[in-house]
C-alpha cells in the first residue's frame, strides 16, 4: 500500500495563516471591553503561542494530542506573566511567584472578574488572562485539527468560533467593530472551508480511483471557485445589510444579566454615623487633599433610598442603581463634562470603605504598601460618582484621582430649566407632619424652582444644633420617619446637616421632584489653599436636583452653625391645617449609631427568589427543547451507532481471516447502503464484479483476490497487511461518499439495506 502523499508546505502555511487570521479578529472583538493597548499584546501573543504548538505538536516526534495539551500549558506557564500579568514580572518578561499566582488563579477568577469590571478593564489584575487563555487554547486546538488528517481539519474552524462566542459575550453592549469583525470572521472561515472542501474532493479522487463521476465534474472546476468567490461576496454584503437593518437596539451581553460583586443595599448608610465624625474628629485631620477647585466638595457617599429608619442606596435591580457597584481599574470609563482635575488624597485619621472622590472619577491610581489590594477591590457607581474599596482606607493611604468636574450653576441659570425626570425610588414611609409642611411652604410658588428655593429658606431659618455638650440646643441623632415626624412639627425645627437634608429631601420626593443626598466634606471657605486638611467638622450632607442641562445642582439646606437660638427670626405662621395624628413612638427610639452600623434589605430574599425561578423556568425550557431535539435524532443516532460498532466488532475480530474478510464485508455493505444491488448467494468475484460495474475505476476487484487469498490461504494474513487492507476499504468507502451527491450520502448514513443484506445470507446459512 501507498501511503498519501504529505500536503505542501505552503497548503499547511495557508491553513496555519487563516486561524491566525481568525484568532486577530476574536482579539479586536475584546478591545472595547479592555480599551488601551495590553490586550492586543495579551491576544496576539496568544494566537501566535497556540499556532506555534499546534505546527510543533502535528509533526516529527511530539506529535499526538497530549502533546498539545502539555504544550499549551507550558507556554501558559512560561509566557503568561509577560504577556497577561505583566505587572507582576521583573524586566518586563521575568515571571515571578506573585505572578505565577495571579496566573494560575486568574484561569478560575478573572472570567467573573471580567464581568463584574466596568470597562475599561485593562488596568485589572490578572483580566487579561481571559484574552491570553481563550486565543492560546483556541487556536492551539483549531491549528492543531486544521493540520491534522483531511476528515478533521474543517473542524478546525469550531474553536475560534468558540473564542469568537466567548469575546462577544464577555464584552460589552457597545461594540462599534462587531459587523466589521463578524462578517470578516465569516468570510474567511466560510472561504478556508471552501477550499479544504475542494482539496479534499481531489485528495479522495487520487486515493480511491473511483473518479467515474467526478471525472465528469473537472471541466467545472473553474466554474466552481468562480461561483464560490460569488457566493462569498453575496453573503458578505447580505450578512452586512441584515446586520445592519436587523441588529437589536439594545445588545445582551452576559455582564448585563451579572450581578456586581457588591450591592451598598447590603451596607450600613454611612449618614447613620454622621454625629459620630463631629464628636470624635472635631478638630483632627481626617484627610489631606491638594488639587480641588475652590467650590468643589469631596464626596463620601450618594443616597437616594429612604427606608423609614435611614436613608440609604438603592438595590442594584433599581433603576437608579444608586447601590450597584462595579469593579473598576486604574482608568474608569466617565461620559460627564466638566473641568479636568487632578487631585492628591492622603488618609490621616479617616477609616472606612468609601473612597472620597471629586466630580465623576477617570481614573483612580493607590500608592504605598497597600495599594495592590486596594486597587484590587476598588468598586465605583458611575451613576453617583461614587467609589469604595472592600479593604478599607485606612491612616498613610494615598492615592491620586484625576475626574471632570461639573461646574455649579447659578441661581439665575437655573431659571428656565427644567428638572430632570429621573426614576428614583420612593421612600417607604414619610411623616404626615412632613406632608403638612409642604404643603404649606412647597406649593406656593410660581415654579418648581422657586418652590425649592422657598423651602430651602423656610428650613436655613431653623436652629443648628449637633446634641454635643458644647451645643446651647439639645438635639437627637438620626433621621428615621419619627425623629423627622417630630423635628417638623415643632414651631422651629433643630438639628444639623443630618435631618435637615434628609427633611428637605423628603420635602422634595413628596413634590415629584427628584433629589438625593450627598454626604461628604468641604471646608466652610472652600478650597482656598493648595493643600487642606479636613477636619471631623468639615464632614457635611447637602441635596443634589438634577436640571436639564446642568446635571445633578446641590443645595444646602442646613442653617448657619451660629443659629443657636430657637427664636431666630421665626418663620409666618401657617394657616391653619386640619390636626393630623402623630404615629406612635417606637418602643426603642433609635440611638446614635456608628459609622459601620448595618441595616436589613428585606427584598434580599424574595429578589434571589424570583431570580433563582427565572433561572429554572430557563432552564427547565432548555431542557425540555434538548430533550425534543434527542427523540426526533434518536433512530438516526441509533442507526449510526449499530455502524460503527459493526464496523468496529469487524476490524477487531480476534482472527485475522475474520478481519480480513470483515472488511470486504464493509465495503460491500457500504456499496449496498449506496444503492449497489448484491445477488443472493452470490460469490466474492461476483459480488466485486457487481462493484466493479459501478465503480469501474475502482480496485474493488483486485481488492477481492486478496480476500480470497487471504481467506482460503494455509498461512494466516499477517496482521499489517491486514491494517493496510483496511485503509484501502476506508480510502474506497470515502470515494463512494465523494462521488455521490448529498441527498445520496444522507439516504445511505439511514439506510438498512445492508442489515437485511446480512440478515438473507444468516437465514440462506440456517
Amino acid at each position: 500500500m501507498i501511503a498519501p502523499a504529505p500536503r505542501a508546505l505552503w497548503r499547511q502555511a495557508v491553513d496555519a495563516a487563516v486561524i491566525v487570521a481568525l484568532g486577530t479578529l476574536v482579539t479586536l472583538t475584546f478591545g472595547p471591553v479592555f480599551g488601551g493597548f495590553r490586550y492586543l499584546i495579551a491576544g496576539l501573543g496568544g494566537t501566535a503561542l497556540g499556532v506555534g504548538v499546534a505546527i510543533a505538536t502535528t509533526r516529527g516526534p511530539l506529535r499526538g494530542w497530549l502533546m498539545t495539551v502539555a504544550g499549551v500549558m507550558l507556554v501558559y506557564v512560561v509566557f503568561g506573566c509577560a504577556l497577561a500579568v505583566p505587572s507582576q514580572t521583573i524586566w518586563g518578561f521575568v515571571p515571578t511567584a506573585g505572578g505565577l499566582q495571579e496566573l494560575l488563579l486568574g484561569t478560575v477568577f478573572s472570567w467573573k472578574g471580567l464581568l463584574t469590571a466596568e470597562p475599561p478593564a485593562e488596568g485589572f489584575p490578572s483580566l487579561l488572562v481571559v484574552p491570553f487563555l481563550t486565543l492560546l487554547v483556541s487556536t492551539a486546538a483549531g491549528a492543531a485539527l486544521a493540520l491534522g488528517p483531511r476528515r478533521v481539519a474543517p473542524f478546525g474552524i469550531a474553536p475560534p468560533a468558540l473564542a469568537l462566542a466567548v469575546a462577544i459575550s464577555f464584552g460589552t453592549a457597545d461594540e462599534p467593530y462587531s459587523l466589521l469583525t463578524g462578517v470578516g470572521f465569516g468570510l474567511v472561515a466560510l472561504g478556508w472551508l471552501s477550499w479544504r472542501a475542494h482539496e479534499r474532493r481531489a485528495g479522495r479522487r487520487a486515493d480511491a480511483r473511483v473518479g467515474t463521476y467526478l471525472e465528469k465534474t473537472e471541466s467545472g472546476g473553474r466554474r466552481r471557485i468562480f461561483e464560490a468567490v460569488a457566493m462569498l461576496a453575496v453573503a458578505g454584503v447580505a450578512g452586512t445589510a441584515v446586520g445592519h437593518f436587523a441588529t437589536p437596539d439594545v445588545r445582551q451581553v452576559l455582564r448585563d444579566d451579572v450581578q456586581p460583586p457588591i450591592s451598598l443595599a447590603d451596607y450600613p448608610s454611612p449618614l447613620s454615623g454622621f454625629r459620630q465624625w463631629h464628636k470624635t474628629y472635631t478638630d483632627e485631620s481626617l484627610v489631606t487633599v491638594s488639587g480641588m477647585p475652590e467650590d468643589a466638595r469631596l464626596r463620601l457617599a450618594t443616597l437616594d433610598t429612604y427606608t423609614g429608619q435611614v436613608m440609604g442606596f438603592a438595590s442594584e435591580s433599581d433603576e437608579s442603581g444608586s447601590g450597584a457597584f462595579a469593579l473598576v481599574g486604574e482608568e474608569i470609563h466617565s461620559e460627564q463634562s466638566g473641568e479636568a482635575v487632578d487631585v492628591d488624597v492622603r488618609i490621616d485619621a479617616y477609616q472606612g470603605i468609601w473612597t472620597p472622590t471629586v466630580g465623576y472619577s477617570t481614573s483612580i491610581d493607590f500608592e504605598g504598601d497597600r495599594a495592590p489590594g486596594l486597587q484590587s477591590q476598588l468598586h465605583y457607581n458611575g451613576n453617583t460618582g461614587t467609589a469604595v474599596t472592600m479593604p478599607g482606607l485606612q491612616p498613610g493611604d494615598e492615592y491620586s484621582l484625576s475626574a471632570s468636574v461639573p461646574r455649579a450653576p447659578q441661581i439665575e441659570q437655573l431659571r428656565g430649566a427644567a428638572v430632570s425626570e429621573i426614576a428614583l425610588p420612593q421612600p417607604a414611609s414619610v411623616p404626615a407632619q412632613l406632608q403638612s409642611w409642604v404643603q404649606t411652604h412647597g406649593t406656593t410658588q410660581t415654579s418648581t424652582l422657586d418652590n425649592i428655593l422657598h423651602m430651602q429658606q423656610q428650613l436655613q431659618g431653623g436652629a443648628f444644633s449637633h446634641g454635643l455638650e458644647s451645643d446651647p440646643l439639645p438635639s437627637l441623632a438620626g433621621h428615621s420617619v419619627y425623629r423627622i415626624a417630630d423635628m417638623v412639627a415643632e414651631e422651629n425645627m433643630i438639628g444639623d446637616d443630618e435631618q435637615y437634608a434628609v427633611v428637605f429631601a423628603l420635602a422634595l420626593r413628596t413634590l415629584g421632584v427628584p433629589a438625593r443626598v450627598v454626604m461628604g466634606m468641604y471646608p466652610d471657605g472652600g478650597f482656598t489653599s493648595s493643600s487642606v486638611s479636613l477636619t471631623g467638622s468639615d464632614v457635611h450632607a447637602w441635596v443634589e436636583v438634577p436640571f436639564e442641562g446642568h446635571g445633578w445642582v446641590p443645595f444646602d439646606a442646613t442653617p448657619p452653625e451660629d443659629n443657636t437660638e430657637i427664636n431666630l427670626d421665626p418663620p409666618p405662621k401657617p394657616q391653619p391645617q386640619p390636626r393630623v395624628l402623630q404615629p406612635p413612638q417606637p418602643p426603642n427610639p433609635p440611638q446614635d449609631e456608628a459609622p459601620d452600623a448595618a441595616f436589613d434589605d428585606g427584598d434580599a430574599v424574595e429578589d434571589d427568589a424570583e431570580e433563582l425561578t427565572g433561572w429554572m423556568l430557563w432552564l427547565s425550557i432548555g431542557a425540555l427543547a434538548l430533550g425534543v431535539l434527542l427523540l426526533l435524532a434518536s433512530p438516526f443516532i441509533v442507526i449510526a451507532l449499530l455502524k460503527r460498532r459493526r464496523r468496529k466488532r469487524r476490524m477487531r475480530a480476534p482472527d485475522m481471516r475474520d478481519r480480513l474478510s470483515g472488511g470486504w464485508h464493509e465495503l460491500v455493505d457500504t456499496a449496498v447502503d449506496f444503492g449497489a444491488v448484491v445477488p443472493a448467494g452470490a460469490t466474492r468475484r461476483e459480488v466485486a464484479s457487481e462493484l466493479h460495474e459501478r465503480y469501474p475505476q475502482s480496485d474493488v476487484l483486485q481488492m477481492g483476490d486478496i480476500v480470497d487469498r487471504g481467506v482460503f490461504d494455509a498461512d494466516e494474513p499477517d496482521q499489517a497487511d491486514v491494517r493496510a487492507f483496511w485503509e484501502d476499504v476506508a480510502k474506497t468507502a470515502g470515494g463512494m461518499h465523494a462521488s455521490s451527491s448529498r441527498r445520496e450520502r444522507l439516504r445511505a448514513a439511514l439506510s438498512l439495506q445492508s442489515f437485511r443484506l446480512r440478515a438473507r445470507e444468516r437465514r440462506s446459512r440456517g
